[in-house]
């Protein structure tokens, strides 16, 4: 992906921003069964994400760049399904805030991660950064983490485990495309929806929802974070999806009138300051 010009970490931030408004999103559905959000999301998400194939890579058919995946991309494929259902299980089951708080522990996993199986070293800034961010969004919300359940705060764990594996997979095989394991995970997503969900009939209002969250939210969100993953360092990586965390009270304040602590505030900017200590020192 040489061609894209926009440096890869600035990618991953931007898709951590569309990635931040999942949250809101998921809890406007009337429909509570997450299977039956699966399903709808994965039918307006998988064609977005083959639009964007057709036109970043007019030389090479689809088909074809879905035959180049080998291994490593359908690992990547279906570590990005079972991260969306964990997602989605984990907001019906606990708060908005304890999912963020917990997607958050990838910084440290990928940082770790990129030491020992990429051999990427952790400079002095880097270190700052990642500490800095950390601080920002326990200050945002990780004193605010009750309520819930363990099974859904067990159940968000999986997300940062699963993007962690799927960033190293992205670092170790670059020569992949691994786009269309995005793609691919749709498909999946699909699959799982249709034979697993309670009833598949939902409300207008359910389908602009939906039509929102696959192709407007979910799909330029993973578009852009297999993008940029691939050119930025683990540890990087994961300073910038901090966006995510960081828009993503800002989103339920405007959307389902989730009024900010103070704590909200200052920690983002603790994390602001952070992504803009690797933005200048990148």
């Amino acid at each position: 992906m040489s061609n894209y010009k926009i440096p890869g970490y600035l990618i991953v931030a931007l898709g951590g921003l569309f990635l931040s408004t999942g949250g809101t999103i998921f809890k406007s559905f009337n429909v509570t069964d997450v299977w039956t959000i699966y399903f709808w999301r994965s039918l307006f998400f998988v064609p977005a994400v083959l639009i964007f194939l057709a036109l970043s890579n007019k030389t090479i058919s689809i088909s074809k760049q879905f035959m180049g995946l080998g291994f490593s991309g359908v690992a990547c494929s279906l570590l990005f399904a079972t991260s969306s259902a964990s997602y989605m299980f984990a907001m019906k089951y606990t708060t908005v805030a304890n999912v963020l708080f917990i997607i958050g522990t990838q910084t440290f996993f990928l940082a770790i991660a990129g030491y020992f199986f990429l051999k990427e070293k952790i400079n002095v800034s880097t270190a700052i950064a990642i500490l800095l961010a950390a601080v920002g969004i326990y200050v945002m919300i990780g004193t605010k983490i009750s309520g819930g359940t363990l099974l859904g705060n067990s159940i968000a764990f999986i997300i940062p485990f699963a993007f962690t594996i799927i960033v190293i997979l992205i670092r170790k095989f670059k020569e992949t495309d691994m786009v269309p394991a995005v793609a691919m995970s749709g498909i999946f997503g699909l699959i799982l929806g249709f034979f697993l969900s309670e009833n598949l009939m939902i409300d207008f209002h359910d389908l602009i929802l939906a039509f929102f969250f696959g192709a407007l939210q979910y799909a330029p969100g993973f578009i852009c974070m297999t993008i940029g993953s691939k050119t930025t360092p683990a540890a990087k990586v994961g300073i910038f999806t901090f966006t995510e965390a960081l828009a993503g009270p800002i989103w339920a304040w405007i959307f389902i009138s989730e009024t900010p602590p103070l704590g909200v505030f200052i920690g983002g900017a603790m994390i602001f300051v952070a992504l803009l200590l690797k933005t200048y020192k990148s």
